[in-house]
């Protein structure tokens, strides 16, 4: 870690909020960056996928109840 002599002051103005571009080099400075090898890749992928087909059916499900209701 840095000492405080080490870390330029920022000077920002007091209403001036950071931006979100300012927050996410922050935090990927300040957050330990995960290690990604092919099967943890792999695995984060198949999570994603059973994730977006989950959420395919409950959407098309829900919308073929809507439009069951609008039959004459």
């Amino acid at each position: 870690m840095p000492t405080a002599a080490e870390v330029p002051d920022l000077d920002a103005h007091p209403s001036l909020p950071l931006s979100l571009a300012q927050v996410r080099l922050l935090l990927q400075v300040a957050l330990p960056q995960p290690v990604l090898d092919l099967p943890a890749v792999l695995a984060l992928i198949a999570y994603q996928q059973r994730h977006n087909y989950a959420a395919y059916c409950s959407h098309r499900k829900r919308l073929l109840a809507q439009l069951q209701g609008l039959r004459w």
